[in-house]
């Protein structure tokens, strides 16, 4: 068992990984390791061939550890979890209909959607969830923190409706050969990745709730006890 801390992610898609895997890093530096539980990748950072992903993926992942998590947190053996990220977007919350529609884009806080998801983790008997477990639901996706550590003078990123579509007509995003839809490309969502954690700040200032999670990643570091 090793003494330097070791965080996970929950989470809809291997890109989401990404950008969060790198935030925690960044935001984190002891961390030895960022675990992800689901969906389940290759050691490439793919998911494997069959494995599932969406953000019903990560409802099923809640409800069926709802009971396991202080293994996760205090195991018998191996090393505990001190930091567990779950992740939905709120533009896939929408069209789910888990979330409710915002009045205006960007102007949305997400506290029913977290709700929804904290009682996804929630057992019967748990009035709390553990302390190590955060809640991110980046508005509308995590491509607006994208933009916002690429497109400095980019106002608002999080009330561009969709992203994606947004990076593909920047030209940083392809489209995908076999439908149309931008194509998510792995080693792209590496290089953006390590843009949004170098330009943190920005995006800080920028996306409400990409401020939120940083802020939630450094309130479990300073909770942890020195070792």
């Amino acid at each position: 068992m090793s003494d330097a801390p070791v965080a996970a992610l929950v989470c809809e898609v291997q890109t989401d990984a990404i950008v969060l895997k790198s935030l925690v890093f960044a935001l984190w530096p002891e961390i030895e390791d960022v675990r992800v539980l689901q969906p389940e990748l290759d050691d490439t950072g793919r998911t494997i061939p069959g494995g599932r992903s969406a953000w019903s993926e990560v409802r099923t992942w809640c409800t069926q550890n709802a009971d396991d998590l202080d293994d996760l947190f205090n195991p018998r053996v191996g090393d505990p979890v001190s930091l567990l990220i779950v992740a939905i977007d709120m533009d896939i919350a929408l069209a789910a209909e888990i979330a409710n529609p915002p009045r205006r884009i960007g102007a949305y806080e997400s506290p029913r959607l977290q709700r929804t998801v904290r009682s996804w983790l929630r057992r019967p008997g748990r009035r709390r969830l553990p302390a190590q477990i955060l809640v991110s639901t980046p508005v509308m996706a995590i491509e607006a923190w994208i933009i916002a550590a690429l497109f400095r003078r980019q106002r608002a990123p999080e009330q561009v409706q969709n992203p994606a579509e947004f990076l593909v007509g920047k030209q940083k995003l392809r489209r995908s050969p076999n439908d149309g839809s931008p194509w998510k490309e792995l080693r792209r969502y590496r290089q953006f990745a390590a843009i949004v954690a170098r330009q943190a700040a920005v995006v800080r200032r920028t996306c409400a709730e990409a401020d939120r999670t940083c802020r939630g990643i450094e309130q479990r570091r300073a909770a942890r006890p020195a070792d």
